[in-house]
């Protein structure tokens, strides 16, 4: 089976470093990518279904008052009840990352100076109530800095930015820092972002912070490729402290209708993750196909039972924010196109691809395909040659089934019906041969006639003479 050239039709791009900065194109509750059919092999921006800042809105830190991420009871003060984000979005944390160890706290740059005497700052002491304080101050700054990634964002002034507090004053135990569960499409890939700012990079603790996407069907998967360590970005202080945008490279295929995005530290400890992180974000990264069937080579319609050329192309979407670089990969896509009556995959249908993993499999009723992209993988692509006996056929974006895949636009494709037998001129004589009937008693009616005509001919020849004697 000949290969599609990979210099027209696949295209992949080198894989950006895994610690670079993301931008995201922000779309308030979209719910599926920005994609349109119609430009194949064009990456198209993902977009956004959750964006949290924690900003939605946040009762400000008292001398006796901080918000927590989750619901906070200490069973002693009266409870805190949890963080409720612009839309809706409730939060969920383990203790140790919700009030304890100077942890879970949402906190601004222009919070009290001193340390709130609430039960669930009481372990920031002074130093990490400063130290959060900076932190969300300088998540602040980076959204307003020149290189910030996200071309549009919603912002709050630098010193009265909030961000979730992570220093771990003490020994707390690894967990879930944050999690929440977000409406989806079945069927959509699925990748997060985060931003991070971190303080005292001198120390050599390590930190260990995942984001982690999970749909309580499929495996959970970690979108980012490593440890989130503000620290190891080689770019961006700001306040004296490192602080980036941390994208996901792997993307979920979801399998249900929602997905619960989690913050998660896998090490622990106090040495290391004086951090605090800031707008969190679940993006549809779901690549884009495009059917076409090939126009006719003359005219506006093939010849009866002439194979035409149907090409399917599936495009990437590309980093937000970096429209040059694909999304990453996406594994075991595929479509199941039921075909119109009459339209039919030629006998020898000259199947085509270059899709890692890619195959067609054809009846007369329709087309399965199935394939992958490759982590820089900007589109490949699938063909084969349809025929038909006459008629015109409209493939609709319908008449699709798809499973990590967007609908392509309607392709149409005409057919002209094979000429029928040449109808029998007027005034001919009757064609034996197309008559139907026994030709034997035609040629007997005819000798008849000849033998008949001779008869009467001789009796009037004998009658003139008769008459002249």
């Amino acid at each position: 089976m000949p290969a599609l050239r990979r210099s027209r039709v696949r295209r992949s791009l080198p894989l950006v470093g895994a610690t670079a900065a993301l931008g995201v194109i922000i779309a308030s509750g979209a719910s599926s990518a920005a994609a349109a059919p119609g430009s194949p092999g064009v990456m198209a921006a993902p977009t956004v279904v959750l964006y949290e800042g924690f900003e939605g809105p946040v009762p400000p830190a008292t001398p006796e008052f901080v918000q927590t991420i989750a619901d906070y009871d200490d069973g002693v003060a009266p409870p805190v009840p949890g963080y409720v984000g612009r839309g809706g979005e409730r939060y969920s944390a383990e203790p140790a990352w919700n009030g304890q160890f100077c942890n879970g706290l949402i906190v601004a740059g222009d919070d009290v100076s001193t340390v709130p005497t609430a039960s669930q700052a009481a372990d920031c002491l002074q130093d990490g109530w400063n130290q959060s304080r900076s932190l969300a101050r300088t998540l602040g700054s980076w959204a307003a800095d020149p290189d910030y990634p996200y071309p549009s964002v919603p912002r709050a002034e630098p010193t009265a930015n909030h961000a979730v507090s992570s220093y771990t004053q003490g020994d707390s135990p690894a967990g879930v820092m944050a999690a929440t569960a977000v409406p989806v499409i079945a069927g959509h890939y699925y990748t997060a972002t985060v931003d991070v700012a971190q303080a005292n990079c001198w120390t050599t603790n390590p930190v260990d912070l995942a984001v982690q996407l999970d749909d309580g069907v499929s495996p959970p998967v970690a979108a980012f490729p490593g440890p989130i360590a503000a620290c190891d970005l080689p770019v961006h202080q700001i306040n004296g402290n490192n602080v980036g945008t941390f994208r996901g490279f792997t993307s979920l295929l979801a399998q249900s209708p929602s997905v619960e995005v989690a913050l998660l530290n896998n090490l622990g400890g106090g040495g290391g993750d004086d951090n605090a992180f800031d707008n969190l974000a679940l993006i549809d990264t779901t690549p884009q196909l495009d059917a076409v069937i090939a126009a006719p080579p003359s005219g506006d319609s093939y010849a009866s039972d002439q194979p035409a050329r149907f090409l399917l192309t599936v495009t990437n979407t590309h980093l937000a924010g970096s429209p040059a670089v694909p999304s990453g990969a996406k594994p075991e896509w595929s479509f199941d196109l039921a075909l119109p009556a009459g339209l039919v995959p030629a006998e020898s249908p000259a199947i085509e691809t270059d899709c890692p993993n890619g195959a067609l499999d054809v009846t007369s009723a329709g087309i399965v395909g199935r394939g992958s992209l490759g982590p820089t993988d900007v589109s490949c692509s699938l063909a084969l040659d349809l025929v038909s006996s006459g008629g015109e056929y409209v493939l609709d974006p319908a008449a699709y089934e798809l499973t990590g895949l967007l609908a392509p636009a309607a392709t149409s494709a005409r057919f002209a019906f094979a000429p029928g037998p040449p109808e029998p001129s007027p005034g001919s004589g009757p064609v034996l041969a197309d008559s139907g009937s026994d030709p034997l008693p035609v040629l007997l009616t005819g000798v008849l006639a000849v033998v008949l005509g001779g008869v009467l001919i001789q009796l009037s020849v004998a009658a003139r003479r008769r008459r002249t004697r």
